[in-house]
């Protein structure tokens, strides 16, 4: 029970180590990550290209996955450059077996862990953000090797004639059964885990104490390559109908992968052996990370047992990194037909229906934990498209207003849908950034959840003022009680400029910042507008002393209330801009 124990704390400490790495790199790279994979995939070698670079660089393949999976959910990537990047993905997931076989299994760990932890700590009590950062990766790395040490010392030397041992050796001399049966063991190990480089890790540790040999081993790392595309699929389970294509073309790809592999599977091992030949004189710090403490006592079989054993992780990394390439190799050319297997095996939405901007934020937010800092600017994207709804709720207020004679029904029911969707997205958005603030994220990212919160119920606020102009206008289409006010030229053209505002304050969003020079003008804007505001109101009011009070003229000033509280929330959003500029001073 305590070995178990111990195993599973490590295994724990592991994978802290390995989320607290991924972390502290996305918040050091994660905006430009996500440049290089939008800029790079516009064909499928530069999709592949792209996902091993991030992958490589956030050392986790399910992330990347997942980030793919929520582009395509919002149109961003379509699905066949998705399966490009994926195929870059699978590739740059190596690189942690690589840091496992040869700073885990050629170094005293213990050696250089703790110093690691060390630094990365002191790191993180400087005030600049980089540093910080990098203090984070450098104890997530540290953290990762100290998880590894514990497990291999956890995991316990054990003879040939021992129960474990002798139940493995019954399964491992089925021939190509075996090979079968352990492939379904990775499957399952990488489920059970939910981390492909957990699964990875215990897959090596497990190979070099002897448990298992390399051939066997390998079939495990085919059957994790399988169980690590489960991520993607659960993560797609609430997504769009291409983002559930995307998620399933990453399993079809694998699959294809370990199929061909296993009718050359012994042939490609043979190669991978010739490729690491036997290191005849391993260095004391090899064998002690093997924990081989009587090598140069061995004799005949059993010495060319231990070094099969030294050589073991290497070649797992070289397995891993060559199945993977091969498999890229073979099927890249074959990616149309890989995305035409994922549109057969996902139907397309019985309704014809594409998934709303509420819905993509809802992915977002069930994916946080696995996307971390890359889900924050994808729900930046979706608060951009509820200031757009602003933007067209508005410009429908001028449309009614300039066509009073046309029937506009069917118009103005489709903003009151289009003004219920916002105060949906609105509060999805607010949960969304509230659960980015309980998140470890960068000084920058902070101060952009800090603007984004400000900026969310401004938004929200323009569309319900915008719907308030548009019933009013709806009043105007039914009983014409403004018509002479609502289509002076005085009128027409304060409208024109509060298009101009309020687009303008859309647009800055857009661009997610906003010159002292541009904030300068918009207050001109602003003043400028209200000042023609209180000039109707004036004349307005001067209609009425003259000619009576009457219910038009009552709206009319509704309406030039509405307006200027259309005004104040773009305005209100164009400070909130500048503030992140203040910040970033």
């Amino acid at each position: 029970m305590g070995t178990a124990l111990e195993i599973l704390g490590s295994l724990g400490l592991f994978l802290f180590g390995m989320k607290l790495m991924s972390e502290g790199l996305q918040k050091l790279s994660g905006e430009k990550l996500r440049s290089v994979m939008r800029s790079m995939t516009g064909n499928r070698f530069k999709g592949v290209f792209s996902g091993f670079v991030v992958t490589g660089a956030i050392q986790s393949s399910s992330a990347t996955t997942v980030m793919v999976v929520s582009f395509v959910n919002a149109g961003l990537l379509t699905l066949r450059e998705a399966i490009g990047v994926i195929m870059g993905a699978n590739l740059g997931t190596t690189a942690t077996a690589w840091i496992i076989a040869i700073l885990g299994f050629k170094f005293s760990l213990s050696d250089i862990a703790l110093p690691i932890v060390g630094f990365g700590m002191i790191a993180t009590f400087f005030k600049k953000t980089a540093w910080k950062n990098t203090g984070e990766f450098l104890v997530g790395f540290g953290l990762l090797f100290l998880g590894l040490d514990f497990l291999k010392g956890a995991v316990p030397d054990m003879s040939a004639d021992s129960p474990f041992i002798q139940w493995i050796a019954h399964y491992s001399n089925m021939g190509f059964l075996s090979v079968l049966l352990f492939l379904f063991f990775g499957v399952l190990l990488t489920l059970i885990v939910q981390s492909s480089s957990v699964a990875m890790a215990i897959t090596i540790t497990m190979a070099a104490k002897g448990w298992i040999g390399l051939d066997l081993a390998a079939a495990i790392v085919l059957g994790e390559n399988i169980g690590t595309t489960v991520t993607a699929n659960i993560a797609a389970l609430t997504a769009s109908v291409a983002a559930k294509r995307a998620a399933i073309a990453h399993f079809v790809f694998n699959v294809l992968g370990v199929i061909w592999m296993l009718f050359v599977f012994y042939w490609f091992m043979d190669f991978i052996k010739w490729m690491t030949p036997l290191d005849t004189a391993p260095s004391l710090e090899t064998l002690k990370a093997m924990g081989i403490t009587n090598f140069d006592s061995l004799q005949g079989a059993a010495r060319t047992e231990a070094l099969e054993r030294i050589a073991i992780p290497t070649r797992l990394a070289l397995f891993h990194t060559m199945f993977n390439l091969t498999n890229i190799v073979l099927l890249i050319g074959f990616v149309p037909q890989i995305e035409k297997i994922s549109s057969w095996l996902i139907k397309p939405r019985p309704d014809g229906k594409r998934r709303s901007s509420l819905q993509r934020i809802e992915y977002l937010s069930n994916n946080l934990a696995e996307m971390g800092e890359l889900a924050l600017y994808e729900g930046q994207k979706e608060m951009v498209n509820l200031a757009n709804m602003s933007g067209e709720m508005f410009h429908g207020f001028v449309h009614i207003v300039q066509n009073p004679d046309k029937d506009l029904s069917a118009e103005v029911t489709r903003l009151r849908d289009l003004e219920q969707e916002s105060d949906k997205l609105s509060l999805a958005l607010t949960n969304f950034f509230v659960q980015c603030s309980s998140h470890e994220l960068s000084q920058n990212s902070i101060k952009l959840v800090t603007r984004n919160m400000l900026i969310v119920p401004e938004l929200e606020e323009l569309c319900d003022s915008c719907y308030r102009l548009i019933t009013m206008a709806r009043k105007n289409y039914r009983k014409q009680y403004l018509e002479k006010m609502l289509h002076s030229p005085a009128f027409a053209e304060f409208s024109a400029e509060m298009t101009r505002f309020v687009d303008f304050a859309d647009e800055s969003l857009l661009h997610q910042s906003i010159s002292k020079d541009d904030l300068e003008k918009s207050m001109k804007m602003r003043s400028k507008l209200d000042a023609v505001r209180k000039a109707l109101r004036r004349e307005a009011i001067a209609q009425m002393e003259a000619g009576g009070v009457t219910r038009g003229g009552i709206l009319f000033i509704e309406v030039l209330s509405a307006c200027e509280r259309v005004n104040a929330h773009a305005m209100n959003i164009l400070e909130a801009m500048n503030l992140k500029m203040d910040y970033n001073a």
